[in-house]
């Protein structure tokens, strides 16, 4: 196997994604929506040991951020994200506000139907 593969330029070594998790595939703590709103909790002194992924999610996090947007800005999938923010939701690092339920089809139905008989 060619050590090319694995080294790019500017970056040095390239870390496949899965590592980042230590191969998890779940949050640490519980189910995270896609447009959950992570805030960083506390100050931005995070305790020793946290990689630097974490470090830049609680940078980012400064202010209400979604899930979804917090991927996009790392580029990294969005399960390694869910799994990262799960590790520092667990450590009360960060705060996770769920979306709001879906509001029933029979309330949406009623709506659409007020609105055509205007």
């Amino acid at each position: 196997m060619s050590d090319e593969r694995w080294l790019d330029e500017d970056a040095g070594p390239i870390v496949p994604a899965y590592l980042l998790t230590k191969g998890r595939t779940v949050p640490a703590s519980e189910a995270i929506d896609l447009i959950a709103v992570i805030i960083t909790a506390g100050g931005l002194t995070p305790p020793a040991g946290l990689g630097p992924e974490h470090l830049i999610i609680m940078q980012k996090c400064t202010t209400p951020t979604r899930l979804v947007d917090v991927a996009a800005e790392l580029g990294l999938p969005i399960g390694v994200v869910r799994v990262l923010v799960g590790d520092l939701h667990a450590q009360q690092l960060v705060q996770v506000e769920h979306p709001p339920p879906a509001p029933d089809a029979s309330v949406l139905l009623e709506v659409i139907n007020g609105l055509r008989a205007l």
